[in-house]
């Protein structure tokens, strides 16, 4: 956990609040000046709990001086600044300030705080790649994978979105972002020609602001007949340059897992599900989603082994979506577990519900779950597949993230 004492604008401020503890620290400062920042540090018994590991400044007049850099100096306190626009970022750089922008999340702050892991000559932990995929019958892959990035995005990770779906690309229309130039396209032109860079992932992808931070998305070709330009080996090297990029890159795939024949006249054609086939070898986690009904099911025990074969380095993560009474009939979750370690010998990862209402709000406001339905069930499922998927020192803690989720009442300036 770290310690924080913060002064910022009272917006600014009460979200550094609640984002510190969603990711399990505690602010125990908040001041609306740093004059006054600066009276309560000098005031603080030394023993005080929770230490105080940063402090944490809007990079404005009113929450930046030279007098709080050389208090923090004299008290051997680590000092960072938020800056978000030229003016502010000038003035940082002006008072000696580290800066980092409101805008990359509250991963960034913490980065600034904790000291990297490996030790001198250690390469740095590459991103893992998680793949969502689903049988036919759109049993909810593009939702899953816009609520997973952001769920992860709120737990600390820097997120990429990447939409691989050559079918029926979905991520950019569900997100209201414009699609005329796709930027897995781009991405996948930029590894054929060698100049695939994480500055020009930063460059190509959309930014997209959740209540987690940026999630960067890359998406999907807006013409299926655009299915060529997403090749077997381009597809590996834009996944690969992902893992120097973020630390997870969530991939929306297709539903065919069909290889095409390989004859002697088109051994070396393009081969129409390449993009699927070769995001599933490059998994690291594999999230299979399915629907909650008999023929969402059946589809789903049909393809497990076959999904096995593709991507035998990822155990799959079986989530049965939309489950509900009306369609499996009484006490649905324990049937559809029933059913699937009798047919197909696995157990699910979880069963989802059928939330319509929380669904179609995230799909009319074009954001993701965590934003418009937080506290709606479906929501919560998706939470705790994310807590699963990240390393246990990055997770926060389940009760971080309730009590983060309670409403709070905004303080009067004189109360603070």
């Amino acid at each position: 956990m770290i310690g924080i004492a913060v002064s910022a604008p009272l917006e600014r401020e009460d979200a550094v609040v609640r984002e510190a503890a969603r990711h399990g620290h505690r602010v125990a400062i908040r001041a609306a000046t740093a004059d006054d920042l600066l009276e309560r540090l000098a005031a603080r018994p030394a023993d005080a709990e929770p230490a105080i590991d940063l402090v944490l400044v809007v990079a404005d007049e009113a929450h930046a001086s030279r007098a709080l850099v050389e208090g923090c100096d004299a008290r051997g306190l680590r000092l960072l600044a938020l800056a978000d626009d030229p003016g502010e970022r000038s003035r940082a750089q002006a008072l000696g300030i580290d800066a980092v922008a409101w805008a990359d999340g509250f991963a960034a702050i913490e980065a600034s705080v904790r000291p990297s892991p490996a030790g001198p000559g250690t390469p740095a932990a590459r991103g893992r790649v998680v793949v969502v995929w689903g049988p036919h019958g759109a049993p909810g892959r593009t939702t899953a994978s816009i609520a997973l990035a952001a769920e992860l995005a709120l737990l600390g990770q820097r997120v990429a979105l990447v939409d691989a779906d050559t079918t029926s690309a979905a991520v950019a229309p569900a997100l209201g972002l414009l699609d005329e130039s796709p930027g897995f396209a781009a991405a996948a032109r930029l590894a054929r020609a060698g100049s695939l860079t994480v500055d020009e992932l930063d460059r190509i992808a959309q930014p997209v602001a959740t209540s987690g931070g940026t999630v960067r998305v890359l998406t999907g070709i807006g013409r299926a007949s655009r299915w060529p330009e997403l090749g077997r080996e381009r597809v590996a090297e834009v996944l690969e340059r992902c893992r120097d990029w973020v630390d997870v890159t969530v991939v929306d795939v297709a539903a065919s897992l069909e290889r095409d024949e390989e004859i002697s006249s088109d051994l070396f054609a393009p081969r129409r599900h390449a993009a699927t086939l070769a995001a599933l070898e490059a998994a690291d986690e594999l999230v299979v989603v399915a629907g909650g009904d008999a023929v969402g099911i059946a589809r789903l025990v049909r393809a497990l082994p076959k999904l096995r074969e593709l991507a035998p380095q990822a155990r799959p993560r079986v989530i049965v979506n939309r489950v509900r009474a009306g369609a499996i009939g009484v006490a649905p979750e324990r049937a559809v577990e029933e059913t699937l370690r009798r047919l197909a010998q696995v157990t699910p990862e979880a069963c989802w519900p059928f939330d319509g209402r929380a669904a179609d709000a995230a799909m009319l406001e074009g954001r993701p779950l965590a934003d418009v339905a937080g506290r709606s069930r479906l929501r919560r499922r998706v939470q705790e597949l994310a807590l699963r998927l990240v390393p246990q020192e990055a997770a926060t803690s389940r009760a971080a993230l309730r009590a983060a989720e309670r409403p709070r009442r905004r303080l009067l300036p004189a109360l603070r």
